[in-house]
């Protein structure tokens, strides 16, 4: 398979071996069951077609129709924690349906997402495991139908994206359903969903989709084409965050007035759109990526779509280049500054040219895609076979790119993507992996009155955790006010000009983070 400098015959779950001085600078003093690094929680609760929003999908044709945006949350079985971070992680598929898109995956139902999002929440995030709405043409006669579909299929999928971050940061303010922290966000996705995931965190100028590789070379009135101008026209699909635009193409009535930033973001085999859309500021990322993918590239080259032939799309930059340039940037600092030293971080070093965050997989045979993938051949065929496609010839496609495809080599390959990932976003978002000591701080943490008007009064004298610091923040989680910490156990945060609204009392302690939601009336 490949050298992983582990011995991934074994296939427990373990918890990550971090060596002793790291774990000390995470959880200084503190000898406890690790969550979020491992596996505490046995149990998951799933919570099926959860609505997270509504929008305009072109698929399947011929008329673009309104459909609801759904997505699976799994939670740890028992959880008792009350701000817990959220994780959206989105499927693989090169925006088609599984079957269609003539391979085994492209659904929230595939067995790698699936035990992706199981491990996640057992480690006690909350998971989000989201669709998002797909349609393109990679069978156009030309690169501008190519190109300019998948472009219009990446901006439709990010605007997806961001409606359910705002979904989760609207529940927080208000019913609080899932308990998540709004300062805890991280997007990630394997394939397609890992494409989403880097080109959320990064695109946000207007002027970065009018670049001259995309803009349309050809008047194509099929697919709203104008030579000259840019594949994605914002009047019709609306902005990146997905407001404005034509009813016929594009709803933005989901979650209006919330934010939708974003903390970390992962990807494991997906790209990056142009290397200038990556700037200083940028959220910190983590990247997961066979070096010799045959569809995206590890570094940079050309996107390729799955198909017999696979068809060309447009030049990216892979996860090589991606983390080199967040590296060079100072976003990925959070977690460099730590030292990594486990054994997880000594293989990525062997082919990640010294770029800490990227995980190159070195493969035997070297082309190979999405070896955390499996899937089965009665599955495929009797599945190809609904939606009127050939399941033997898909699945034996399918192989040509994951030879050695089997459930044990997919977990040995999951359990490298959560050992090396989950410590960096532990690192940078200061999560308490001390189960228990922070849950009893949480318990004995006093905030009132709520809801408040003028004054709010943060009672620490029942804990003996060491404060680090205290402040307010808004749901989107900016700073609207710093508290100076002293040797006190008891302080006030004066509202003074603050609106009205929901806002969270963040407390950092020695062990960890506690969020408490107040209202100021």
């Amino acid at each position: 398979m490949q050298n992983l400098n582990l011995n991934i015959t074994n296939m427990k779950r373990t918890l990550l071996n971090v060596s002793a001085g790291i774990a000390m600078m995470i959880l200084p003093g503190t000898l406890m069951a690790q969550r979020y690094l491992s596996e505490v929680f046995p149990n998951v609760t799933v919570t099926s077609n959860v609505q997270y929003g509504e929008n305009i999908s072109i698929f399947p044709p011929p008329t673009p129709a309104s459909i609801p945006l759904l997505m699976d949350v799994y939670e740890p079985a028992g959880d008792v924690l009350q701000d817990r971070p959220l994780i959206i992680f989105m499927h693989t598929g090169s925006y088609l349906p599984r079957y269609i898109n003539g391979t085994p995956t492209g659904s929230r139902q595939d067995s790698a997402t699936v035990e992706i999002c199981k491990q996640f929440a057992r480690r006690g995030y909350v998971v989000a495991n989201m669709d998002y709405r797909v349609g393109w043409n990679p069978a156009g006669s030309n690169v501008d139908i190519r190109r300019g579909t998948l472009l219009n299929a990446v901006y439709r999928s990010i605007q997806d994206a961001k409606a359910c971050v705002r979904f989760f940061k609207k529940d927080a303010a208000t019913s609080d359903t899932y308990k998540i922290d709004p300062n805890a966000v991280i997007l990630g996705g394997q394939g397609t969903g890992g494409y989403i995931a880097v080109n959320y965190a990064s695109l946000d100028d207007p002027a970065e989709i009018t670049l001259p590789k995309f803009i349309s070379g050809t008047t194509d009135a099929t697919y709203g084409f104008v030579a000259g101008q840019s594949y994605v026209n914002q009047a019709l699909l609306g902005d990146f965050d997905g407001f404005g635009g034509i009813p016929q193409l594009n709803n933005p009535n989901n979650s209006v007035g919330y934010d939708n930033t974003i903390h970390f973001a992962f990807n494991m085999g997906g790209a990056l759109g142009d290397s200038t859309w990556l700037e200083p500021g940028d959220v910190p990322t983590v990247a997961m990526h066979v070096i010799g993918d045959p569809f995206a590239p590890f570094d940079v080259g050309i996107v390729f779509v799955p198909g017999n032939p696979p068809q060309s799309v447009v030049d990216v930059i892979g996860s090589k280049s991606i983390i080199r340039l967040a590296n060079q940037y100072g976003n990925n600092d959070c977690f460099i500054s730590a030292g990594f030293t486990d054994a997880y971080t000594q293989a990525a070093n062997l082919n990640n040219s010294g770029y800490d965050g990227l995980y190159g997989f070195a493969t035997t045979p070297q082309v190979q895609s999405g070896p955390w993938e499996w899937f089965d051949s009665l599955t495929v065929v009797t599945g190809a076979a609904a939606v009127g496609g050939n399941g033997t010839q898909i699945y034996a496609n399918a192989l040509l790119t994951n030879p050695d495809m089997s459930k044990t080599k997919a977990l040995a390959y999951i359990d490298t993507v959560m050992n090396y990932l989950n410590p960096r976003i532990v690192y940078c978002l200061g999560l308490s992996t001390g189960i228990n000591s922070i849950e009893t701080a949480d318990a004995l943490i006093s905030v009132s009155p709520n809801p408040a008007s003028d004054v709010i009064n943060v009672d620490l004298s029942s804990i003996n955790n060491k404060i680090k610091a205290i402040g307010l923040y808004d749901i989107s989680g900016r700073k609207v006010k710093e508290v100076s910490v002293t040797e006190s156990r008891k302080y006030t945060i004066n509202r003074g000009s603050i609106n009205s609204g929901s806002y969270f009392v963040r407390i950092e302690l020695e062990n960890g983070i506690v969020n408490r939601k107040i209202v100021l009336m």
